[in-house]
């Protein structure tokens, strides 16, 4: 199991987490683009382990900034859109997948760096965690939505209420999986096995969010483009 394309994947996924416990989200749009390329059939269920496990981390600590009210709207939109993006999932070869998943981290680019924020009205929130569960089912990358609706909140609560959401969803979405036949002992192990490099990911990603607004930014959009351009070379040239 631990062979080069594990500790790449290990890199990858550890180098997100730390990108969304700073931002709130972006581990997927940092590491699925890499996964695809060399491993497509990880993509989005190992992924959604290991977002698991990063959301309930972060959610635990950051509890007392949850606004559970607030969240509920987005929370309910996303089932439906978890079940019609698992029925898309087994349609999709893998070449498409890969483009997807590149497409979805240039949308992620897009809206965090030059799209307006939508006001977080309840129907915004509904219709931002429907889209969410589609693009988030298919390719794991289902933060760039809501976090669209959620940020021009206070940070400590954002990253509460995009944590308790994003851990509701990979629950939502594994659950999916399972009644869809995707899930196999095999992938559940392979996922476990990442979970001490989100541990990892984690304590880094919580020491940098003093200053991730201030210097970050930049950063996570330069590795997320290379990210989406390695997976659209996979897509075309493999």
């Amino acid at each position: 199991m631990f062979d080069t394309l594990w500790w790449l994947t290990a890199a990858a996924l550890f180098l997100g987490c730390v990108v969304q416990t700073a931002l709130g989200f972006g581990m997927a749009v940092v590491a699925a683009p890499i996964i695809v390329l060399y491993r497509p059939e990880w993509v989005p269920i190992i992924l959604t382990i290991v977002a698991l496990v990063l959301s309930l981390q972060n959610a635990w600590n950051q509890r007392s900034g949850i606004e559970w009210r607030f969240i509920s709207p987005a929370m309910i939109g996303r089932l439906p859109g978890t079940f019609a993006g698992a029925w898309i999932l087994t349609l999709l070869p893998v070449q498409l997948l890969q483009i997807l998943v590149a497409g979805m981290v240039f949308v992620a680019i897009f809206v965090t760096a030059f799209a307006k924020p939508f006001p977080a009205t309840m129907s915004n929130l509904s219709i931002a965690g429907f889209i969410s569960g589609i693009t988030g089912t298919t390719t794991s990358i289902g933060g760039p939505p809501i976090a669209l609706v959620m940020q021009h909140g206070k940070g400590h609560n954002t990253r509460a209420n995009l944590s308790i959401y994003f851990a509701y969803s990979c629950i939502t979405s594994l659950v999916s999986y399972q009644m869809l036949g995707l899930m196999t002992a095999n992938l559940w192990l392979t996922g476990l096995s990442f979970i001490p490099a989100a541990g990892l990911g984690y304590l880094l990603g919580k020491s940098a969010r003093p200053w991730v607004d201030r210097h970050y930014r930049p950063m996570l959009l330069m590795i997320c483009s290379f990210s989406a351009l390695i997976a659209f070379y996979g897509a075309v040239f493999h």
